[in-house]
């Protein structure tokens, strides 16, 4: 009787989040969905809305507008060079990071905090902050020219030239992804058992067997985990981008989720809009069960 009562009180006491959850979250999703097969724009009345079918999507798929399907297809593939780009870059770095930190013994901690920094720290200040480094007279531009470099050095800023501005925004978002995976590793280091370390030892086991056999099987799972995470946020970005270039020069930093800001308040083209979220949605989840299964660890 008390394992009931206990129970029923469990339930009370979510109750609330449940109920927001379904008025906010799920009504707002399904609400999303239902635009998306409507023509509805920006200033309608919902109840003038029309079913499209297939057409927003079309719009942007298949060439029922041709401008927006180049613009579509060429913000997407931003969008997974910036993915790739993190994936090369941040979690092997993340990685040797954690084992450097795992064996450090002296300010051990304050080179935790200094790492973890990106994390704490108001993403528009930090924004800010990049922008002025790729400034025309910014930091980078200064250091270059001070050690000689001056055919390195971008005229324009390093965000107002097509051939820089994409690196430029995949330097931050690097510098900005690599404490989250960062925590990771630490957390999966730590997991795992020293005495396996000390018996390998013992047993002449170099440092790739031990690698291979005792920390690549702790870490692999969260390899997974970590490369999910990479590739959302890879596919989600859009605050960095709109703060510092808005997709430009020419579009060479235009991802989806500026596109679809643009189309919904810009151009007024809501149900095209959240067609094109959907769509991103469904590229994620697939590449997202991709890494998953070609990572996940053998039983």
């Amino acid at each position: 009787m008390n394992k009931r009562k206990e129970m029923v009180a469990g339930y009370a006491m979510i109750a609330p989040a449940i109920l927001l959850y379904l008025m906010v979250g799920l009504v707002t999703l399904l609400f999303s969905i239902w635009i998306a097969f409507q023509h509805v724009n920006a200033g309608s009345l919902i109840s003038s809305a029309k079913f499209a079918g297939f057409d927003n999507f079309k719009d942007f798929l298949w060439g029922g507008d041709s401008v927006a399907t180049g613009m579509f297809f060429s913000a997407i593939k931003n969008n997974l060079i910036i993915a790739a780009s993190l994936i090369v870059i941040v979690i092997p770095l993340s990685l040797v990071l954690a084992v450097l930190l795992q064996n450090i013994r002296w300010f051990a901690k304050g080179f935790r905090t200094i790492f973890l920094i990106p994390m704490v720290t108001a993403s528009v200040a930090i924004f800010y902050v990049w922008q002025g480094i790729y400034d025309p007279a910014g930091a980078l531009n200064t250091t270059l020219s001070a050690f000689g470099l001056d055919a390195l050095v971008a005229k324009n800023g390093w965000l107002g030239e097509i051939n820089t501005a994409l690196p430029a925004i995949i330097a931050q978002t690097c510098w900005g992804a690599i404490p989250a995976t960062l925590i990771l590793y630490v957390a999966g280091l730590q997991s795992v058992d020293t005495h396996l370390y000390e018996s390998a030892d013992i047993d002449g086991a170099t440092a790739l067997q031990k690698l291979l056999h005792i920390t690549w099987p702790v870490l692999r799972p969260i390899t997974a985990i970590a490369v999910i995470m990479t590739i959302n946020g890879a596919m989600q970005i859009f605050d960095n981008i709109w703060l510092m270039t808005k997709g430009g020069p020419a579009g060479s930093t235009q991802v989806v989720n500026v596109l679809v800001y643009q189309d919904a308040f810009a151009s007024g083209k809501l149900s095209r809009a959240n067609a094109m979220g959907w769509t991103v949605f469904l590229v994620t989840f697939l590449f997202s069960l991709i890494s998953l299964k070609a990572l996940r660890s053998k039983t």
